[in-house]
């Protein structure tokens, strides 16, 4: 199978399971952004261009079912794709802890860049609260989410290479 064909297949199976079986997994009323975590592991994996395409499309998913606006979730996954992609070439995808660490920056990121769209589309949100009651939660928990997707994803996704050499 194409590798195209499995993002889309993950990006479809992992909207399916957020609007339906999810809901049953939160901690404190928090819910895990599965959809940060999967655009973070591909783009660690895949790139800029791969990371940032997911982002796009599952944001897009994201804002036509979910969210009042249509938009601003598929800007800011596109953002964080394209942001960790950059730094793809640069880091040991061998290394369990990046995905950990750079989903729990974007969920910050995320958070950040969501309410001031939001802020800039008029739409009242009390920033302080949420972030003390709902965002450390969930930067705790996407992280750990995290470590199985990505070594998950790595399985799928990096093929590994057989050096012979002369002796």
């Amino acid at each position: 199978m194409s590798q195209a064909f499995i993002i889309s297949l993950i990006t479809i199976l992992n909207f399916i399971l957020q609007s339906t079986v999810i809901h049953h997994f939160s901690i404190l009323g928090v819910l895990p952004n599965t959809t940060l975590i999967i655009v973070v592991c591909i783009a660690l994996l895949k790139g800029k261009r791969a990371g940032s395409i997911v982002g796009l499309v599952a944001g897009l998913l994201q804002d036509i079912i979910f969210s009042p606006t249509i938009g601003v979730n598929a800007l800011v996954y596109f953002f964080i794709g394209y942001v960790v992609g950059m730094n793809e070439p640069k880091i040991s995808k061998d290394n369990l802890f990046i995905a950990p660490i750079f989903t729990a920056l974007m969920t910050l990121v995320y958070h950040v860049c969501y309410f001031v769209l939001i802020y800039f589309l008029t739409i009242k949100v009390s920033l302080s609260s949420f972030f003390k009651s709902v965002v450390f939660i969930e930067l705790i928990y996407n992280s750990l989410l995290a470590i199985p997707i990505y070594k998950w994803f790595s399985t799928i996704f990096i093929v590994p290479s057989i050096t012979f050499r002369r002796r």
